[in-house]
């Protein structure tokens, strides 16, 4: 089970100065406090290039989308966070667009106030805007994770550097800390009250079942990178997209590096999916670290169209991760 210590989300988006790295060798007799900073994400799930990736890879064509609405639950992911905590974000961009004709400099439109409902409660994003990325809602950053300058960088609204580091937190404080709950099954709304270039509309999504959870390893547990890995897991039988993410996991302080992660739809009711001994290797060769970051990504996705905006996609999933140590 993961073991991080609780701070609040505050700290994680804004604290990025605070950020500590460096330690002791992934097969090193790292203490407890120093294990939990020592591996580090190469796929952020945050960003809309990863989410753009997870549902093409369960066969969505996301090409041809000029909007984006997306609540991820994830529980014990974030660093420093204890296991059982939940964390709901929720994010949202519209485009002039589909994303086959976007660019890098491609600016998201406003669409006046967007809010999460469920129940009676509603939830309020925060409204992002820049002369670099347009407006975005949430934790969305630029077309590849974060807009460099006003606030974050490559993989995430955050003002460090490395995988959801940036330059410069210009930005920083339109951020309004929001977590919204996890209600299985639950019905949410994504309210937009719109603009001169976005209609008003109200776009409805059905959450997991259950939080999806990888049962075959614990957190930091060590494999032979020379055998198949078969990864099980426990989650949403009726959800209509789920992927797996097998990526190589970067030892924290070392600075970005070029990976691929591997994408693979696998079936809800599966429960179980093996990656070959080769391609194993094949990540891990990738980079210096002797680790591998296996990602589950399960949910549901709606497909509505508008007259002026074109297809939105709107979708509601949950995700879990463990780290594994190569021997």
């Amino acid at each position: 089970m993961k073991k991080h210590l609780l701070v609040s989300l505050l700290v994680l988006l804004v604290g990025a100065g605070l950020l500590l790295v460096g330690c002791e060798s992934l097969n090193g007799p790292d203490s407890a406090a120093e294990a939990s900073l020592s591996l580090t994400e190469s796929f952020d799930v945050t960003t809309l290039d990863s989410q753009t990736s997870l549902l093409k890879s369960a066969g969505v064509n996301t090409d041809s989308a000029n909007a984006f609405y997306v609540l991820r639950w994830t529980r014990g992911m974030e660093r420093f966070q204890n296991s059982d905590t939940v964390l709901g974000h929720a994010s949202a961009v519209a485009y002039e667009n589909p994303t086959t004709l976007r660019g890098r400099s491609a600016l998201g439109l406003d669409m006046g106030t967007v809010s999460v409902l469920i129940g009676q409660n509603k939830y309020d994003l925060p409204k992002l805007e820049s002369t670099v990325f347009g407006v975005r809602y949430g934790l969305f950053g630029g077309p590849h994770g974060g807009p460099k300058g006003p606030l974050g960088g490559h993989g995430g609204p955050r003002n460090g550097h490395g995988p959801r580091g940036g330059h410069g937190d210009s930005l920083l404080n339109q951020l309004k800390i929001v977590n919204v709950p996890f209600v299985g099954g639950g019905a949410y709304q994504f309210n937009v009250t719109g603009s001169t270039k976005v209609a008003a509309r109200t776009l409805n999504i059905t959450a997991p079942s259950k939080l999806v959870q990888i049962t075959g390893f614990a957190d930091r547990d060590s494999i032979d990178g020379t055998k198949d890995l078969t990864i099980t897991w426990d989650g949403d039988a009726s959800a209509n997209n789920t992927v797996l993410v097998l990526a190589p996991a970067l030892k924290r302080g070392r600075g970005p590096q070029s990976v691929t992660p591997l994408f693979q739809a696998v079936s809800a009711t599966a429960g179980s999916y093996t990656f070959t001994a080769q391609a194993v290797q094949a990540l891990l060769s990738q980079t210096s670290a002797k680790a591998l970051s296996v990602h589950l990504s399960q949910g549901t996705l709606n497909q509505n169209t508008d007259t002026a905006l074109g297809k939105i996609l709107v979708s509601a999933g949950a995700d879990d991760r463990v780290f594994l140590k190569v021997k």
